[in-house]
């Protein structure tokens, strides 16, 4: 996993093309520069989100540019991957016997310090060097969702998950996928009999499921990976695709009366678009070029 070799602060702040007293000046002032806000979830549970700002935003974008990015991940990754969606996610568990999805709880706040710390080292960072990327990378003792770091760095926290599953997946002939937080399993009907492993197997890497999201999905129900139903192939529920389709029809018939709508229908045709390309760009010829 070593792909550095930067031990000190200075030596930190020249591969980050910044000054060292630049960081030093930032971190001192770490707290003024975060922003907080709750976004409250579909189960309805909120969920604390961080926006920094200037001098702290781009410090961390450094981050992430020059060292996150440079890491490589394996194939079976794909939330905060470029080139990857929740629909790569969901695509090679299609037309699978069995579908068993699992999700980990409060993923990015039990990603401590100590973890981030353990993460850079065995990057290649000394010891002063990874106690700078932690302070930048850290807050509330634990990777602040919303910050452009914390994805990359959660994904490598779940390394030795990843590489536990896919080796299960790979001796019993499975396929395996993770979006952020969302792991998926599918295969033949023997993969019942591993379920309550996969758990232990996250569990024993330091992580929790969450019970109410554990799910199993045979083939003659609707199979879901990521808000995308696999049965037969790629798409996205019957009352999900009925509600864009009259998004539209709304949109075309409320233009009269000011409506401004516009971008939010074109973002769900969008969508639409990657997982059923001929039906979103059906309904995208049918959107207006501009709303009144």
């Amino acid at each position: 996993m070593k792909k550095f070799n930067i031990h000190t602060k200075l030596e930190l702040a020249t591969h980050l093309k910044v000054h060292p007293l630049e960081i030093d000046r930032v971190l001192a002032e770490r707290r003024k520069y975060y922003r907080s806000f709750k976004k409250i979830k579909p189960d309805g549970t909120p969920r604390l989100l961080y926006d920094p700002q200037g001098p702290l935003k781009l410090l961390q974008q450094k981050v992430k540019t020059h060292v996150l990015d440079l890491v490589p991940l394996p194939d079976c990754v794909h939330g905060g991957v470029g080139g990857r969606s929740v629909v790569s996610n969901a695509r090679p568990h299609i037309g699978k016997k069995i579908v068993f999805c699992l999700d980990i709880k409060n993923f990015y706040p039990s990603v401590e310090p100590r973890i981030a710390r353990a993460i850079f080292g065995a990057l290649g960072f000394g010891s002063e060097a990874s106690e700078v990327l932690v302070n930048i990378t850290t807050w509330d003792n634990q990777l602040p969702q919303g910050v452009t770091t914390s994805t990359s760095l959660a994904n490598l926290a779940m390394a030795r998950v990843d590489w536990r599953l896919q080796k299960l997946a790979a001796q019993q002939g499975f396929d395996y996928t993770r979006w952020i937080d969302d792991l998926t399993l599918s295969g033949h009907r023997r993969l019942l009999d591993f379920r309550k492993l996969i758990e232990r197997i996250v569990i024993g890497e330091g992580f929790s499921v969450k019970p109410e999201k554990v799910r199993t999905m045979h083939a003659g129900m609707r199979q879901v990976v990521t808000g995308i139903v696999v049965n037969k192939k790629a798409n996205i529920s019957r009352e999900e695709r009925k509600l864009i389709r009259q998004g539209v029809l709304q949109l075309w018939a409320s233009r009269r009366h000011g409506d401004s709508s516009l971008d939010q229908v074109r973002g769900k045709v969008s969508w639409l678009s990657q997982v059923n390309p001929i039906l979103g760009g059906r309904l995208a010829n049918r959107l207006p070029v501009s709303s009144f």
